[in-house]
């Protein structure tokens, strides 16, 4: 089974719980939990399409976020065929979450031919319940618009829900009082990260659906650039939204696309000085880098400091990853790191990872290229 696959269980969509021949009369919270659900199928299915059959279910929020999980929903984006990535739960009448569960351990069990995966641990009430409000449950659904069926949108609606349910992160409130929220280096699987804009859905998208419990927002996480979240750093998220409507992209996820905007970078050969660094750190254009990396224990220290773009430091992240693989496959097992600088700069112009191992002597470099 692939790791995506133990991450998620499939399912089948929840069935109503009305009362049939001898079964039990529910209570009014699972009447409620019920009307709910139904309730937003219906919306989701109006506004974005017919549901799939099956749910997929987070087997590691399991007890935790009861009936929660993730739909993928063929649909039409402005005309052109694409896909709906969306939480389905958040809005429940029974969350906020109200337990959390310790010692999770995956589990699997081979019956008949057919090897299945799961999840064990026990569940406590949590120590600091989130109240609740009128709104329904968290608020809000999250989405992600994409033109291809893939699987990263998935994770990126797997770490979103998470943040919410296990960790309270408010991603509705934060939204609300900042017009939007970028966060940066999203695991989307393969050593690869996105960053991303959330904000409330704009038009063609519904901007919230009705439903019994209240009123429930959408929220899009957008695939931004490194470029885009610095411009929104400075100019405003809302206004990186209203430019990625004016480019064409809107709320559209697309991996590896230019940026539309642009950011101009301080000339690099007049910082001259640690003052003038810092001044520039202050305003987000450079960023203090660990050249020895602490992943691989370098320190805080004076002559391991180097100021750099930021874009830099998350390019570096790919090297880190690279070093990694090389360590654990026995093929280095010493590092040098060395700055390259033009002129009187203070700011490095290359940085040299020179990789050994000290008995077969093999030898690999790695390079960033700064400015």
């Amino acid at each position: 089974m692939s790791l995506f696959g133990k991450l998620f269980g499939g399912g089948k969509k929840d069935q109503g719980t009305g009362a049939k021949g001898s079964e039990p009369v529910p209570s009014a919270d699972e009447a409620l939990w019920q009307q709910v659900y139904d309730a937003r199928s219906r919306l989701f299915e109006r506004h974005f399409g017919p549901l799939p059959a099956d749910i997929l279910h987070m087997m590691d929020l399991s007890g935790v976020w009861p009936g929660g999980g993730l739909y993928v929903i063929p649909t039409r984006i402005a005309g052109e065929p694409g896909f709906i990535y969306s939480t389905f739960g958040l809005s429940n009448p029974d969350m906020p979450a109200t337990v959390e569960m310790l010692d999770a351990q995956s589990t699997s069990s081979d019956t008949n031919g057919q090897r299945t995966a799961g999840l064990s641990g026990t569940l406590r009430q949590k120590a600091n319940i989130r109240p609740r409000t009128d709104r329904p449950g968290y608020g809000y659904e999250m989405i992600v618009l994409a033109r291809e069926n893939a699987e990263w949108p998935l994770w990126v609606l797997q770490w979103a829900a998470k943040s919410e349910v296990l960790k309270d992160a408010d991603f509705l409130g934060f939204v609300e009082k900042h017009k939007g929220v970028t966060v940066e280096q999203i695991g989307i699987g393969e050593g690869k990260s996105v960053t991303l804009l959330i904000s409330k859905a704009q038009a063609p998208l519904p901007d919230h659906l009705d439903l019994p419990n209240g009123k429930m927002e959408l929220l899009v996480a957008t695939v931004i650039t490194e470029d885009e979240m610095r411009w929104s750093m400075t100019n405003g998220r809302d206004h990186l939204l209203a430019e990625l409507k004016k480019a064409g992209v809107g709320q559209m996820s697309v991996l590896d696309r230019a940026s539309v905007v642009r950011i101009e970078e301080p000339d690099f050969a007049q910082v001259a000085s640690l003052s003038q660094a810092k001044a520039l750190e202050a305003k987000g254009q450079l960023a203090k880098l660990l050249m020895f990396p602490s992943e691989f224990g370098g320190e805080d220290v004076a002559m391991n400091v180097v100021y750099v773009p930021p874009r830099t430091v998350r390019q570096r992240t790919a090297h880190i990853q690279a070093l990694r693989a090389w360590i654990e496959e026995g093929a280095i097992n010493n590092l040098d790191v060395r700055p390259e600088y033009k002129g009187t700069s203070f700011v490095p112009s290359r940085i040299h990872m020179h990789a050994s191992h000290s008995d077969s002597g093999e030898q690999r470099t790695l390079t960033l290229e700064v400015w």
